[in-house]
């Protein structure tokens, strides 16, 4: 797995500050991602259930940055916790081992369980897809959230999408198959957040790729035929 979700995201979540539709796909990778689960415990053991995230907080007493910075020393890798990271944490952090499907382990609304669950034993012939084009289909998503679009996508291998970078933020999660843009190659399991500071151009590998796509505003293409793209790209 090389795709992790950003500390201070993480933080959020815990804390149960951010969308349902966020949630859901970071309940769905940090079941596949344990450096990711791990930090989740180390959130939840330093903070419980008073974990503060307000601007004052951070301003007072810096407990944010130096939360931040502790858990970045957090190996990224699925091997386990260094003896270094044990050790600085075996004061006051459990490592918890998430059970398979322990679903209650998720901080996700109760309402978007069977989706979670849905996603997590993915199936193509539960979806009604909808094809945009020869090689890539779709599924729009209802989870309740204002704040966010949520599709479900489908590649045929060795897809190529257009030049593009984002209005908003967009954030991916990798169900089945692979793709390589800028970042690096992203497998089944991985979590990709982009926005406006990104522009790629993702290809898609030789068993093709589904991903879950969590949006608050269109692609904005921006190679040769951009013009042409964005004038029928919808949202």
């Amino acid at each position: 797995m090389n795709s992790h979700i950003d500390t201070e995201l993480l933080l959020n979540y815990s804390n149960g500050n951010v969308e349902p539709a966020l949630s859901l796909a970071i309940a769905l990778h940090q079941k596949q991602c344990k450096p990711c689960r791990q930090k989740i415990a180390a959130i939840e053991s330093s903070y419980g259930q008073n974990l503060e995230l307000s601007e004052a907080s951070r301003i007072e007493n810096n407990s944010f940055e130096r939360l931040t910075a502790d858990l970045d020393k957090l190996p990224t890798s699925d091997n386990g916790v260094s003896k270094t990271s044990k050790s600085l944490y075996k004061k006051n952090i459990d490592i918890v081992d998430f059970g398979e499907d322990d679903t209650l382990s998720y901080a996700i609304a109760a309402i978007n369980r069977p989706l979670f669950n849905q996603l997590s034993d993915f199936n193509y012939d539960d979806f009604e897809w909808q094809k945009l084009s020869s090689k890539i289909s779709s599924v729009a998503l209802e989870l309740y959230d204002p704040s966010f679009k949520v599709n479900l996508l489908r590649f045929s291998p060795h897809t190529k999408i257009p030049k593009h970078t984002h209005l908003g933020k967009e954030f991916t999660y990798v169900i089945k198959g692979d793709f390589k843009d800028h970042k690096g190659k992203h497998n089944a399991g991985d979590f990709i957040a982009c926005d406006g500071s990104d522009e790629h151009k993702p290809i898609v590998g030789t068993s093709g790729c589904v991903c879950l796509a969590i949006t608050d505003a269109p692609l904005h293409f921006t190679g040769v035929l951009g013009p042409i793209f964005n004038r029928y790209a919808s949202y």
